[in-house]
């Protein structure tokens, strides 16, 4: 019987106890994102401070975490968000997920506020937390070598797994993400670096030695089995393509269709693309390529840029999301101070999304007078020292490191807020990828791709290809259904853990697969259709903690994306006919009304304990 083995740590007590939850609440809920999400509904008062003590961070792998080398090894992080007020999750990859279930644990709950920084170290079964004074202050890759040492081990982040903030999350900017060994990884979405900062949690440390493979019914089987699986997805063209350029292959793809917002999604094409490309930067910039552990895809892409004025030390982890936030989003075309950025971005521990979006409503509210800083779209020179300032809350900093929609709205400019639920949205432009016209705006955490990843039907064909542009009923009645299959498999790959990426292929990991998985692993008798199902009661249970918070329950589109995009191959085209007509087709497919489950979906799912919330 399989099992998930937790450790609760108050940091206010210093009290550390352990929790196991059985098998009938992780066949509802499995571990990472569903499990996470579930324990903060019930646990998380209603309306207290995000940085208050009384807020929680669980910090999640899943069953199937480190078990086979299917991308598995990821954790996720849920809280209650200090940028959206309500219940955000984050994920990461890396080497974290695995190490931390090789020291005997699933997961961690981190709960008080130390008096001093401190950190945790989980080491073959035991738990202790000492004290950090001495590394708080210190950036991501400094901190991660520092812990390491101070932990006893090298200072090689591949020889345990290390969750780290820097300055932006000590100083509590509400975009503050937390770095995950090894190499940059991080669960930046929803300002959870800060949460760990307002805890005086400098890091946690993991290693053990604890045989994974002991945990399934038949090691034989489970080994053949997963190995052919790995190597069908790593064989994916998808996946191959990954391999070769990374995830900044998408750069001319998205600006091909009129897809990749420029300056604050003033329009969906950049004239500069090309010089901030995957293929650009692949040929001129990447020294190294590896992957997570346990990873058949390994698509990870470390740069350099060893001269000239945007030069950096080391090496930096860079991807799409980060080249479109601090490139195209803020007009910028020169590749150097792009990767620059993203360098500095990862070092003072902030989400690379919403600090584009941040610095991108800066120069829109520059540029109309009410910003007084002297910022222009593409000149990266002043970015670079207002990321500084937003760190560690200095002048002009200290506004801009509560992100881009208390900016806009302190200003009196809620337009130049692009977004959904107080968070900003990613690199792709619903008004020439039409689906995300639903996906961003239902999105649980806010503004996000990765709860349904619209691209994968719209451009890459699966499960199948849907015309991005099309707006007919029977096309928005297709991509709403796409959208909350998606919905529901995107929750299940947070809470297994395995990597979205495994799924951009037909050949990829799906819900038949997981079933099987399951079965495989611990003798269960799932079905695919019982798999999804999980998903949706995943899903469900964060839509009703923003019922209970009382925020953010309406899925509302943002007025700048209710206007036609202006140039492009999708000029002409905007989002508010998919939006308006999509939703209730969404609604009705849900079982929701007005952005809220009923009861009669609650009792479907096996939800009846949070009927008091309707």
């Amino acid at each position: 019987m399989v099992v998930f083995r937790v450790i609760r740590v108050d940091l206010s007590t210093e009290k550390i106890t352990e929790e196991v939850y059985k098998e009938d609440v992780l066949r509802k809920f499995l571990g990472g994102r569903g499990l996470g999400s579930y324990l903060a509904l019930k646990e998380i008062p209603r309306g207290i401070d995000p940085f208050s003590p009384s807020n929680k961070l669980y910090i999640f792998t899943g069953p199937l975490s480190g078990l086979a080398t299917l991308a598995t090894s990821r954790v996720t992080v849920v809280t209650k968000s200090p940028l959206t007020g309500s219940l955000t999750h984050s994920n990461a990859g890396g080497n974290f997920a695995y190490m931390l279930r090789r020291a005997g644990y699933d997961g961690i709950i981190v709960e008080g506020k130390a008096e001093e920084p401190v950190y945790i170290l989980i080491k073959e079964g035991e738990v202790s937390i000492r004290p950090a004074k001495h590394i708080w202050g210190k950036w991501t890759g400094a901190a991660t070598k520092a812990l390491l040492e101070d932990a006893g081990f090298e200072g090689d982040e591949r020889k345990a797994g290390v969750a780290t903030i820097g300055p932006a999350g000590e100083n509590l900017s509400r975009i503050a993400g937390i770095r995950f060994s090894d190499y940059e990884r991080f669960a930046g979405r929803g300002g959870v670096g800060a949460v760990m900062g307002s805890k005086r949690l400098k890091g946690i440390v993991a290693w053990g030695t604890r045989d994974l493979y002991s945990l399934v019914v038949d090691r034989k089987k489970w080994i053949e089995e997963t190995s052919k699986l790995a190597q069908r997805i790593a064989n994916g063209p998808t996946a191959k393509t990954l391999h070769t350029y990374g995830t900044n292959i998408l750069m001319n793809i998205i600006n091909s269709v009129g897809g990749l917002p420029t300056r604050n999604f003033e329009t969906g094409y950049f004239e500069e693309a090309e010089k901030i490309s995957g293929e650009y930067i692949k040929q001129n910039y990447v020294v190294e390529v590896h992957g997570c552990a346990q990873c058949p895809i390994a698509c990870t892409q470390m740069v350099e840029v060893k001269s000239g004025p945007y030069k950096f030390i080391g090496k930096a982890k860079y991807e799409y999301e980060n080249t479109w936030a601090l490139g195209a989003n803020l007009g910028v075309g020169n590749p150097e101070a792009d990767l620059k950025l993203q360098k500095l971005a990862n070092e003072l521990g902030f989400d690379t999304i919403s600090l584009g979006n941040t610095l991108a409503v800066a120069i829109e509210l520059a540029k109309k007078g009410k910003l007084n800083i002297p910022l222009e779209w593409g000149d990266p020179t002043p970015l670079i020292d207002l990321v500084y300032k937003m760190a560690y809350r200095d002048g002009i900093g200290d506004e801009l490191a509560e992100g881009d929609y208390r900016l806009a709205m302190k200003y009196g400019e809620p337009e130049a807020f692009v977004g959904s639920r107080g968070q900003g949205f990613p690199a792709y432009d619903p008004r020439a990828l039409k689906s995300f016209a639903i996906a961003y705006v239902t999105a649980n955490r806010g503004g996000d791709h990765l709860e349904a990843y619209g691209p994968t039907w719209e451009v890459l064909g699966v499960p199948e290809k849907v015309d991005p542009l099309c707006e007919t009923s029977e096309c928005i009645k297709k991509k709403v259904e796409l959208v909350v299959y998606a919905q529901h498999l995107m929750a299940l790959a947070d809470s297994v853990t395995f990597c979205k990426f495994a799924t951009l292929d037909k050949e990829g990991l799906f819900e038949k697969d997981l079933a099987h998985l399951f079965n495989l692993a611990f003798g269960w008798d799932v079905t695919p259709e019982e798999m999804l199902m999980i998903g949706e009661r995943i899903f469900n249970i964060e839509r009703l903690f923003h019922v209970k918070e009382g925020r953010w329950v309406r899925d509302e589109l943002p007025p700048r994306l209710r206007k036609e995009l202006p140039t492009g191959p999708a000029k002409g085209h905007g989002a508010l006919k998919t939006f308006e007509e999509g939703i209730k087709e969404y609604y009705a497919i849900r079982g929701w009304v007005d952005g809220k489950p009923t009861y009669e979906t609650l009792k479907r799912l096996g939800l009846e304990e949070f009927q008091y919330l309707l």
